[in-house]
């Protein structure tokens, strides 16, 4: 029987674990300037290029491996397929940093760990994510949880940031950073060897215990499926799980059919493309900053004063924590109104506005920290509340509203939205990096490809805050009615 204090525990070693692949992604896009500066081959006329394509080859290789994970998860324990993707980052994360230490200079170090890192990251999502939604699939407030869930990235962007900035407190090395956020991973990775539950693959989302485990509208068919399954009992006291002593090709083709037929539907769902395009624009947004935003601070001078690389840490911190309650706010809104459309786009629009503003304060002589940092605290709140909504529980509310529940509907909702927002985050660090390296425009010009992404994604929403606006007038004039 799975208990609350069950799903608390999950649920909180889920976060932490999250939380702490986000701390070892932070210290690529801190360095950065660093490198620019003192380190080769960066710190040569194509310095910009080659750090956006370490970004680029590190996100191309995470998006190949959320596929190859997801299939992982489906045929080994979730939970050893997550530490060893703890272990792998981690160590990746402190051999890149070993660099400084070794004195390496060779792009191919770099690029080749990079790409091993963006692997391994990929090992945290698909697996945290099929946990949750087994032990909280029912809850009335789902789509709150998932979404809360979303903050731990940018908690993990603000210690990251703290641990990098202190790390120059007692090394003069930019590699320690790095080292000091990989152990943070490690040291995860090991906690949940000892106090993470174990999912066993194929396991089954739990259900009501009033809800049959084999529903079949002909008693003969299920008890003739029995004798040829061996239906086992986990050990901790989830859904039994079915397996089957063989298969044969009719089956497999039948299988193959169905997943395409399920594409198709899914495809159909209404709205899912919509939310896919909203989420690339948004992710193409979002990733130009989180990768560039701190080299961007270090060419500053606020109130006459350069920003070095320990406020540019502090600096970024304050972006996530904008992230922290954008992601909570924008959860507990749509658990109240189901108004998905109406807030992401007031989010997205409101971010487009904000991101502009934060630029050209920033170019005024006059311009003062406080008001700065306000500012930036908004463009975190505004430009990270829709993508934690979009990627975390729109594919479910989909689906939920239009079919009630279908779990292979629910997967490959994700799938198509995940996947429109993984190749805008691909572009979104190669944006930057190109605009930075071949344009005389600079930061001008990227931080307007970043206002101009959030607003596309808020106005490709257009037609669901339509809906939702209908939707809300219908009810009201119900409930009037009803009154009189």
């Amino acid at each position: 029987m799975v208990t609350r204090s069950l799903q608390v525990q999950v649920y909180s070693l889920a976060f932490f674990t999250y939380f702490g692949f986000y701390v070892s992604r932070e210290p690529y896009s801190l360095v950065k300037m660093t490198l620019l500066k003192t380190w080769a081959p960066f710190n040569g006329p194509d310095g910009w290029l080659l750090l956006g394509l370490l970004d680029t080859a590190g996100l191309a290789t995470y998006a190949i491996g959320i596929f190859i994970v997801g299939y992982l998860c489906e045929k080994f324990n979730c939970k050893h397929v997550l530490i060893i993707g703890c272990f792998a980052a981690g160590i990746t994360t402190i051999f890149y940093g070993m660099a400084n230490y070794w004195n390496v200079h060779n792009y191919w170090y770099f690029l080749v760990f990079r790409m091993l890192n963006g692997f391994a990251e990929a090992f945290g999502y698909p697996t945290l994510i099929k946990m949750l939604d087994h032990y909280f699939c029912h809850e009335v407030a789902r789509d709150f949880i998932m979404t809360a869930f979303g903050s731990c990235k940018f908690l993990g962007i603000i210690i990251g940031c703290v641990i990098s900035s202190l790390s120059v407190s007692f090394s003069d090395k930019w590699g320690t950073c790095f080292i000091l956020c990989g152990l943070v991973l490690i040291a995860i990775g090991v906690l949940d060897m000892f106090l993470l539950p174990s999912l066993p693959p194929n396991s089954a989302p739990l259900v009501d215990e009033t809800t049959p485990i084999l529903a079949n509208k002909d008693q003969k068919d299920v008890s003739s499926t029995n004798e040829a399954e061996n239906v086992k009992e986990p050990q901790d006291g989830t859904a039994p799980i079915i397996q089957t002593d063989g298969q044969t090709s009719e089956t497999r083709q039948q299988e193959n059919l169905g997943n395409k037929e399920t594409l198709l539907e899914a495809l159909r769902l209404p709205g899912i493309i919509e939310y896919a395009i909203h989420l690339f624009f948004v992710k193409l947004s979002v990733y130009v900053l989180y990768y560039w935003i701190p080299t961007w601070f270090e060419s500053l001078t606020l109130q006459g004063v350069q920003i070095s690389y320990v406020l540019s840490c502090w600096f970024t911190a304050v972006w996530g924590l904008g992230g922290c309650v954008g992601t909570l706010l924008i959860g507990l809104a749509v658990y109240l109104t189901e108004l998905y459309g109406v807030f992401s786009t007031a989010f997205a629009a409101l971010a487009s506005v904000f991101i502009l503003s934060l630029y050209w304060y920033s170019t005024l002589s006059t311009a003062s920290l406080v008001i700065f940092l306000v500012i930036l605290l908004c463009v975190g709140i505004t430009q990270n509340g829709p993508y934690s909504l979009a990627s975390a529980c729109m594919p479910s509310a989909i689906n939920r509203m239009q079919t009630g529940r279908n779990e292979k509907l629910v997967g490959m909702a994700t799938g198509i939205i995940d996947g429109f927002g993984s190749v805008g985050a691909i572009f979104g660090p190669l944006s930057g990096a190109i605009i930075l390296q071949w344009t005389t425009y600079g930061w001008g010009l990227v931080f307007l490809l970043v206002a101009v992404s959030m607003f596309v994604a808020a106005s490709v929403l257009s037609r669901q805050v339509y809906l939702e606006s209908k939707r809300c007038r219908a009810e009201l004039e119900e409930v009037n009615s009803e009154e009189i």
